[in-house]
C-alpha cells in the first residue's frame, strides 16, 4: 500500500525521488570500465580532418578547441573536437549563434565571477520522503559504489611507461610532468604511478589556465567554469562533513 494518497503532493515528490534513485542505481549497475580517450597528435587531425595543422593550432586558440597540453605537445580527443570542426567546416570563422562574441565571453566570466551559493530550502516533508527514500536504497548504493570503487583502483592506475603511452609523449616527461609541473601520482617505495583520471583533469586544468594567463579570453571563460565548478564542490563537501558532525 501507498504510503501517500495518488493526488497528494507527497506522492509526486516519492515518486520523483523513487525515479531519480532507480536511474542513479540503473547507471550503477550498468556502469562499466570508463572508456580510455584515444589521444591524436595535431598532424593526426590534420590528416583525419583535411583541416591544415595550422588552422587546427588557429581553432584551440579562437575557438578554444578542446585538447591537452602534454609540455609541447598537442593531444585532441576524436569525440571532443568533433562539435568544433563540424562548425567550422559548416560556418568558417563565422560565428552565427555568438559564441565567441568578446561581450558575450566577457559577460559569462563575469557571471562566473558573481555566482554565490544560493540557501537550500526545503519543506520539511520532502526532507522526511528523500531521508525515507534514501534508507530504503542506502544499502544498494553502497554495494555499487564500493564495486565501482574496486573497479576505479584495479583499472585506472598507470605505471609511467602506460602513461607515457597513453598520453602519446615518452616516459621521461611524465616524470617531468610530475617532478616538475606537479601532476598527480602515487609513490610506491621508488616506483611512480598515476593515476588516470586525476591526470587527465590536471592536464586539463593546466593547458586552460596556461592559455588563460596568455590572455585568451575563451579558455579564461573556462578556467572560470572550471574554477566554479571546483568551488561548488568543496562547498558540497563542507555541507556533507557539517551534516555528519551534526548528525554524530
Amino acid at each position: 500500500m501507498d504510503k501517500y494518497p495518488s493526488n497528494s503532493f507527497e506522492y509526486l515528490i516519492e515518486s520523483i525521488v523513487q525515479t531519480e534513485i532507480s536511474q542513479l542505481l540503473n547507471k550503477l549497475n550498468d556502469k562499466t570500465v570508463k572508456d580510455q580517450r584515444n589521444y591524436l597528435t595535431i598532424k593526426e587531425v590534420s590528416s583525419m580532418t583535411e583541416i591544415g595543422t595550422y588552422t587546427l593550432r588557429q581553432l584551440t586558440y579562437a575557438r578554444a578547441m578542446p585538447h591537452l597540453r602534454v609540455k609541447s605537445r598537442l593531444l585532441f580527443d576524436e569525440k571532443d573536437i568533433a562539435q568544433t570542426i563540424k562548425d567550422f567546416k559548416d560556418n568558417g570563422w563565422t560565428d552565427p549563434e555568438n559564441n565567441w562574441d568578446v561581450k558575450t565571453v566577457q559577460s559569462d566570466i563575469e557571471e562566473f565571477q558573481s555566482k554565490k551559493e544560493d540557501p537550500i530550502l526545503i519543506d520539511e516533508v520532502i526532507r522526511k520522503i528523500i531521508r525515507e527514500e534514501l534508507d530504503d536504497f542506502s544499502k544498494e548504493i553502497l554495494s555499487q559504489t564500493k564495486i565501482d570503487k574496486e573497479r576505479y583502483y584495479g583499472r585506472t592506475i598507470l605505471t609511467i611507461k602506460e602513461s607515457a603511452n597513453y598520453f602519446r609523449t615518452s616516459p621521461s616527461t611524465i616524470y617531468s610532468l610530475i617532478k616538475e609541473d606537479g601532476m598527480p601520482h602515487l609513490k610506491l617505495h621508488s616506483r611512480f604511478l598515476v593515476v588516470l583520471e586525476e591526470a587527465e583533469a590536471f592536464l586539463w586544468r593546466e593547458t586552460a589556465k596556461s592559455y588563460a594567463e596568455e590572455g585568451n579570453i575563451y579558455w579564461q571563460r573556462i578556467l572560470q567554469k572550471l574554477d566554479w565548478e571546483e568551488k561548488e564542490r568543496n562547498l558540497a563537501y563542507e555541507k556533507a562533513l557539517k551534516r555528519l558532525e551534526e548528525s554524530i
